[in-house]
Parts: C-alpha cells; structure tokens; sequence
C-alpha cells in the first residue's frame, strides 16, 4: 500500500521512524525523547543487521528524522530534503559544536518522495551530497535514507508499526481500505463502525435551539455553521471576570492559553497507545466549564470532526446523498472556523454519563463497554457485540467523549459510574488500546474525581466580546439566511447590548449570546442580569404563542398562571431530587406530573373531568409549543437544558409567603448543587423583592459566624463574591459596597489561589466601577498586610494580580503597597511568597536553588510534591498521609504524626489510602477538629499545608452531593 505519510506532523514521524529503526536495526537502537536531542532521534552502538547480510554496519550510528509538513512535489521535496541534510551536517561539523562524537553511520528518514533515476534523480542526489562531506575530519564509514517510498515497504514489512500508525497513514476513505486490509474476523467489525459513523454524522449534525427559544423552521440549525473553538485555560482554576471590551487584565500566558478544541485534537493526533506512548501521565483530557458554557456542544464538535475525517476522500459513494451533503457541508464549516480535521483519524464515541447512570439504576450491572455496544445497535439493524468492540479497539485508536459528570446526582450512582469508567480504561489499557477520553463537568461541586494523573485539565473560560460576537454573528447568519434585513437588525442591536457595561456581562456563554440573539429579535429592551435574561427569554416565546391565532394561543393566554406554575414546580422538584441520594433522572413521569398539575387544578375548579382535561392540555401546549419542557423518552417530562430547570427552581424558590423565603434560601447557599439556582434566586430578588435584600446579605453573614468551621470556609463571603461577579448591584452602590464589605473578608485568609484570583479580579473590578468599593478593598489590603501568616501572603497575591492590570488608581495603589511591604519581609515570609507562584508551577530546581535544606524539609517538599497543580483535596490526603509515614522528618512515626505541634493521629501509612478511608478512620468530628487544628498551627512558611487542610475541611462540611434541607414550595419539598 502507498501510505499517506504527510498526516503524521514531525513528532509522530519521528516516533514511526524510531519504531521502524528499533524493528530494522535491531533492538539496540537507543531512541530520543521531545526536546533537544543534539541532532537525534535514535542511536546505535556495535554490529546492526543493516544493510544487508554480509555488509553490516559496525559503529555509532545516529538516525534522523526530517518531516516536510506540505509535499509539493517530487523536485521541491527534494530541494527541501537537500537544504535540510546540508544544514545538519554542517552542524555536525562546526568547530563549537555540541552535538559530541562524529557518527560513523547515518541514517535520514523522510516523508519526501525520492525519484529514483540514475545520476539525476533525488536519491543519486542526496547520496552525493552526503558523500561530498566525508573527508579526513569526518571518517564517515555509510550512510542511508529511507524516503516515502522506502517507509512504505518498511510499514508493509513491519505489522505492529503499521497497526500503531494505521489511523494516520491508512490513505483515502480509511475505513473501505481498512475492510480490505484486515483479517476476515476483523472485517465485519469494520463495516458495523463504518455505518456507525455513517448514521452518528447525521444524528449529530445539529444543535437544538428550541431550548433557547427558537422556533419552528429556525428550530433545527446545523452545527457547523454556528459552531465556534471556545477557548480555555490550562488547569483547574477560576476565570477572572471580562469587563468593558476587554479583561482587566494584560495578556497572562495561563489565561486564554489555548483553543480547546484545536487543543484537544492534538492531543489525538498523537499515538496514546501504551506501548507506544511516551505520554505517562494526563493523556485523557477534562473539560471544566460552567453552565450554558458550550461543553456539550464542544464534545459534539469534537466528534463530528473526528468522523469527517474517517469518512473523507473515496468513499462518499457508500454515502446516502443527505450524508454526503452533510459531509461536505461540515468540511466546509471546519475549515470557517479555523479548524483543521484531524490528522490521526479516530473513532468517535459520545457518551451521556446521567443516560449511562439511569442504565447502571436498571439494577442490572452495566459495564461502560458493554453500555457502548448497546448504544451503537439502537439504531442498526445488524448486532454488534463485546468482542467486536474489543477487537476494534485492539486495532483501531478512539476518542471517548464522557459528557456531564455533574449531570449524575445521586453519589452512590456516581460512584458507580466512575468504577465503571475506571474499569473500562484500566481494560483499554490491558489491551493496549490507543484511546483519548474527554471527559467534562461543571466545576460547582466537582472535588477530583476524575484522577489527575489521567487527565489534563482545560478550564472554559468566559466568551470575550470578541468570541461572542462572532458566535452571534454565525447564529444570525444560520437563522436569517433568507432574511438579510432581520440578521442585520439582530446584530446591530447584539452589538449595542455589547456596548453596555451591564449587558455585556450577559453574554459571557454561548447559551446566554444565542438567547440574548433570540430576544433581540423580537425587542430592543435589554435585560440587566441572568435572572432577567431568563425572565424576558421566557416572555418572549410565551407571547409569541400567545399571539398565533390558534386554540393552543387562546389557552396559554387564559393560563398563564397555571403555566408558570407547571415549569417551576417540575424545575424545583427536578432540582430537588438532583440533589437527593436516590433519585437521578433528570424527568419526571408524564403520568405524575399530569397527577400533581389535576390536583393543583382540582383545588380550584372543584371539576374533576374538568381538571384531568386541562392538566393534559396545559402539559401538551408547555412541551409541544413553548418547548422550555421536552418529552426526551416517552413518558416523561424535563428541561433540555439545565439552566432553564435552575432558573425554574429559582423562580419558585422566591415564591410563595415572602418570610419563607431568605430562610429558604439560607438552607440551601452553602450545597454545590444548588449554587447556580441559588445565584439565579438572589438576582430575583435585587430587582423584584428590593425589601428582602438586606435579609439575603444578612443571612449570608449570619453564615459565616455560625461556627468555627463556617469561620474558617466563609461559604457566605465567597458567595458574596458570586453576587458581585453577577453584576446585580450596580445600580444600588448601597448594598454593592456592603457584598464588597463582606467579600473583602476573603483577603483575611490562608491563599486558595483558585479562590482567591477570583477574588482578586471581581474585587478589582467593583474598586475601578465604585469610589467605595476601591477604599474598603484598599482598607482591608492594608489590614491583611500588617499580619504575619497567611494573610499576608493573600494580601500580597492580590496586590500582584492588581499591578499587572490595566493602568489607573489601583494598580498604582497595588504598586505601591507591593514596594513598601517586600521591603520589610522576613527570609521566611519572603520564602514563602515566592512559593505562590510555585505551587502553580512546580520546579524541582528553583525550589532547590530558593531553599535551604531545612525549609526544603518544612516547606518546598509540600510545595511540590503533595500539590498537585488541580490541588484535588481527594489526592492531596492519600499522598499526604502517605507522604508522612515515609518523609525522613516523620519516618520514625508511622501511626502517630507530630505536625508543628499538633498531634496527627492516622492509620498506618504503609498501604494504599485513599481521602475516604482516611477520613473514615479518623470518624468525621476528629477529621473536623483536625483539619482546622493544622490549619491554626501553620507558620507562614507552612501555607500550602494549611490551604490543603482547608480545602479538606470544605470536602468534609460540604460534600459535594449531601442531600440538603429540602425547600417546602407550593407543596414541592
């Protein structure tokens, strides 16, 4: 076969071309990681079997790789090639080289095609080149290229090596050549993920706007042409807020780091097989972005491209003509967007985990390999089994897209789900499949579960106007592309609401920029915060209805009141049994939401056949026109979108008697799982219950006085911060400055850099919009400079981030403030700010360069290796216990640790632990009072052990699925 070389890229070429020198001259070959290698991919020492029997070589002998990225030919290949073999034996011969020893043998492998003519060809002239060089100061005894044509016959030679690279190389429509290459047992699994792909590309080829309020004909758009690269950050970390046109801040090289897509897809243009990868650690990829942030739809990006390169070139003719239109059409949109298809073609696999958790609350055990087979025969009529996949995935890489972990409530499920997961990557590793997982979730709630030796995490970070205007600039296009006036008229007022400060923070998500896009359609009032976004989103499809001059337009006209009440109370009790341990589904029973409406009903009709008919006419008339409510499955009822459930529950939550309302809110502010219903009640409130806003803020102080462990997590204060970082008091300076009062407490802390970047940057942002708000921060910097423990450190993070904003009175104060304070800080305090910026980048070297060996001891072994960089609180106890037992200072007490004066008790550190068994063998009040023990008897120097403690105290207080007190609402609990 003529395989397609040009894919590869230079990293993965040189990995071929060490696994076919390693195969053709023996296993002897020394083969070179990424970095610099002097001039090597790979070298040899003694006899080789190369290049034939009777003549072998017998020496050092050096292999290179020379990768031409666009082959334009025979002559230019060859040009090139020249040009790029002068120059390295150029370096080879420079009289300050460092590349060491002359080699006696050299090897160059290209992807350039060679011709093979006598005297004039490019084989006869590279060899001449290469023999030009040899001369008394280089005894060069051979020599050797392997061009295109010459590694296509070592790839037919050499199966393993051709199977590893198969998914780059394979030419043409990969999947028909493929059927014609492999074993007659591997054949028919071929063609089942052919058609697999063939109907996946049509099913995911949209995006559904009706869960944004878009309706009939426009309902169903194409994914390609509103598609966009979200960008994100490396690492799990909270992103700063984006105010006026730009950040507040200057170009930073971990923010905005990347394009997660493009990202992502690199990743799979390497070989991840295990005994071919030299990527030990983070080779999975975990997506963490916030509500309506775009992950799902990223994911589904992820695989359409994915399958576009697999089908491409040759086969279309398999194709129906809608596949075919649908594949070009998406070629097309890739390229629109600045999206390249993939080079190592895998196959794709999208995975629901709440659909997988509902299939393991079958009661049945459901492997996740087992669970994929049963989703790829849904739709085919022929069967597919688990030794198909598994013969697959020996043969053929994969991308795994794992959507909404956040999705799976219920922590027993989700403990499940997780096994399953873990099962089925240590099985794909056993069978050394070449496999890329994607996994995402929200960050609310999320504590680590997904390990991080495994995955590498790519933080969503908000849209910048400029991504959100071209994301609602293709949305319009896709909309009105008959109507040019309507798709001029959107944008120009798109682009006004982009303007004002107050707006402009609404649309920071792709779901918040199409809504936004949806009502500007219809009206040119803009909606101030997320909670009346949602409100005029919700009234601007209802009155649409309303209008059409049809019975269902009369009812909803009639019922309003009744309608309203059929969305929050199946958002609140949704939201509610998300919350709860037993319960997971996402719906609710058609049969028992149509039983709780006729009761409703019955109260106030007293007519029961008059009830039952209304109850089913309201239910029809909310799921089959105003589409916020879906029928997913047959017999049940849900929000297709979680947001809209939120913003329902939230909507609910601030009914009902108005003193039941802040305490309401005050048992519910403190569980993840209610966080952003939470935040979308409180920006009810502002603007449509003004005397309860004084209660809310109250409350939320009230909280973090409530005890010790409250005072030391502040969850009312950082709430605070979330209130600010929403925008809703801007137009009330009064309790504006009071949240900044209370979020200024923040600066009284130990560092939690995730935490306290966000602090930093909301805060910064209320001092540059408020005279008020810029003097409390400034008052409680100054505070938190004159301490000596953690604090300080806090105060001077913030001071940091502060000084590299954009110019004006804060950065000048910041400036200031960081001159006068460095200047009087002690060697420890000194050591210890200089650690902030470690622990986000961990060098073993400078931390041994900046510490003596006994702060290495007390200090710098925290700093490095306890914290990891996603600081995942379930890790970090496992290695910090373990680490005690084992580190020289506490060798000698395994069970009973003396940290700083405070006496740690823990089981024996000898075997595996894990956070939860430790915890559990502590008993949760012990676990309490010692963490906030070794929290208070931290020295500065010891900070990251005390932040690791706090984030364990936050595991323990507030797990991320406790059921919480369930709010009692209009008969809802």
């Amino acid at each position: 076969m003529d395989y397609d070389l040009t894919r590869l890229g230079p990293r993965e070429f040189e990995h071929l071309s060490q696994a076919l020198a390693k195969c053709t001259l023996g296993a002897g070959v020394s083969v070179f990681g990424d970095g610099k290698d002097g001039g090597r991919e790979a070298t040899f020492t003694g006899v080789v079997p190369f290049p034939h029997e009777g003549q072998q070589w017998d020496g050092y002998g050096v292999v290179q790789a020379k990768f031409k990225q666009r082959s334009a030919g025979i002559s230019s290949g060859t040009e090139w090639l020249e040009r790029q073999i002068k120059a390295e034996l150029n370096d080879w011969l420079r009289p300050d080289s460092k590349r060491g020893r002359l080699p006696d043998y050299l090897l160059f492998t290209t992807n350039v095609p060679l011709s093979a003519v006598p005297e004039t060809g490019g084989i006869a002239r590279v060899d001449r080149l290469i023999a030009s060089y040899r001369s008394q100061r280089w005894d060069l005894k051979g020599w050797a290229v392997w061009h295109a044509e010459e590694i296509c016959r070592l790839l037919d030679c050499h199966d393993a090596v051709r199977r590893s690279y198969a998914h780059f190389v394979t030419p043409g429509d990969v999947l028909s050549r493929l059927i014609d290459t492999v074993s007659d047992a591997e054949t028919e699994t071929a063609e089942l993920i052919r058609a697999h792909v063939g109907r996946e590309l049509l099913a995911d080829q949209y995006v559904r706007l009706g869960e944004s309020g878009a309706q009939g004909e426009h309902q169903r758009i194409r994914l390609g042409p509103v598609a966009v690269d979200l960008r994100a950050s490396l690492g799990f970390r909270a992103s700063p807020p984006v105010v006026d046109r730009a950040p507040i801040y200057e170009e930073a090289p971990d923010f905005y780091a990347t394009r997660s897509a493009a990202y992502i897809m690199e990743r799979g243009d390497t070989v991840l097989r295990p005994s071919n990868s030299d990527l030990e650690e983070n080779r999975h990829i975990l997506l963490v972005g916030g509500p309506g942030q775009g992950k799902s739809t990223l994911g589904q990006l992820i695989c359409q491209a994915y399958r576009a390169a697999l089908l491409e070139e040759g086969g279309d003719q398999k194709l129906t003509a809608e596949a075919r239109g649908a594949l070009r059409a998406l070629r097309e949109d890739l390229v629109a967007i600045g999206l390249q298809l993939p080079g190592g073609r895998r196959w794709p696999v999208r995975v629901a985990l709440n659909d997988y958790a509902n299939a393991i609350l079958g009661g049945e055990e459901v492997s996740l390999l087992r669970y994929i087979v049963q989703k790829i025969n849904r739709r085919s009529s022929e069967r597919m089994t688990g030794a198909h996949l598994k013969r697959w995935l020996r043969i053929w890489p994969c991308v795994l897209v794992l959507d909404g972990l956040d999705e799976v409530a219920s922590p027993h499920t989700r403990e499940d789900v997780l096994l399953g997961i873990s099962e089925f990557l240590l099985e794909a590793r056993q069978m050394d499949a070449d496999l890329l997982v994607i996994a995402t979730t929200r960050p609310q709630g999320y504590k680590g579960e997904f390990h991080s030796g495994d995955y590498e995490t790519l933080t969503l970070a908000p849209m910048d106007q400029g991504d959100a205007l071209q994301y609602a600039e293709r949305l319009a296009a896709a909309r009105h592309s008959d109507d040019p006036e309507m798709r001029d008229t959107v944008l120009t007022r798109v682009k006004s609401a982009m303007e004002q400060e107050a707006t402009a923070r609404l649309m920071r998500s792709p779901l918040q920029v199409t809504i936004m896009s949806l009502l500007m359609e219809r009206r040119a009032r803009i909606p101030q915060n997320r909670f009346e976004l949602f409100t005029a989103y919700y009234d601007t499809i209802y009155a649409r209805e309303v209008d059409k001059p049809t019975s269902t337009g009369q009812l909803l006209a009639d019922h309003r009141f009744h309608i309203d009440w059929l969305h929050q109370h199946v958002g609140l009790l949704l939201q509610s049994r998300a919350a709860q341990d037993a319960e997971l589904d996402a719906v609710v029973a058609d049969s028992e939401l149509r039983e709780r409406t006729q009761q409703r009903l019955l109260t106030e009709t007293e007519d029961a056949g008059h009830a039952e008919t209304l109850a089913r006419q309201l239910i029809d008339a909310a799921t089959e026109r105003l589409v916020l409510l879906v029928a997913p499955d047959a017999g049940y009822v849900g929000f297709e979108v979680r947001s809209l459930q939120e913003y329902m529950a939230a909507r609910a939550l601030i009914s009902g008697p108005e003193a039941d309302i802040v305490p309401r809110l005050e048992t519910l502010v403190a569980n993840p799982s209610w966080r952003n219903t939470w935040l979308l009640a409180a920006a009810g409130i502002f603007p449509h219950k003004p005397h309860l806003r004084g209660d809310l803020l109250n409350a939320l102080r009230a909280l973090d006085s409530r005890d010790e462990v409250s005072m030391t997590l502040t969850p009312g204060a950082q709430m605070a911060l979330e209130l600010l970082d929403e925008g809703i008091t801007r137009q009330q300076p009064r309790f504006h400055n009071l949240l900044v009062d209370h979020a200024t407490t923040l600066i009284g802390q130990i560092p939690r850099l995730s935490l306290h970047r966000h602090c930093a940057f909301t805060l910064l942002d209320a001092a540059v919009h408020h005279e008020q708000a810029r003097m409390r921060t400034e008052h409680a910097l100054k505070d938190a400079l004159n301490a000596r423990d953690g604090r300080l450190l806090t105060a001077l993070y913030v001071l940091q981030i502060w000084r590299t904003s954009r110019p004006g009175t804060e950065s000048s104060f910041a400036e200031r403030m960081w001159t006068a304070t460095s200047a009087r800080l002690s060697h420890e305090e000194r050591a210890a700010m200089n650690t902030v910026s470690l622990i986000e980048h961990p060098d073993p070297g400078q931390l041994q360069q900046d510490f003596s060996v006994e702060e290495e001891t007390s200090l710098a072994y925290y700093t490095h290796p306890h914290l990891p960089r996603n600081l995942e609180p379930q890790s970090v106890l496992a290695k910090f216990v373990d680490g005690l037992g084992h580190h020289p200072v506490y060798r000698s007490h395994p069970k009973d640790v003396r940290l700083d004066d405070v006496e740690v008790a823990i089981v024996e550190p000898s075997v595996p632990l894990d956070s939860h068994a430790a915890l559990q063998a502590m008993g949760d009040d012990q676990a309490l009072r010692l963490c906030l023990d070794v929290i208070d008897s931290q020295p500065i120097t010891a900070w990251p052990v005390a932040m690791t403690f706090i984030q364990l105290l936050d595991f323990l207080a507030y797990p991320t699925l406790a059921p919480p007190e369930s709010p009692r609402v209009e008969g809802v609990s």
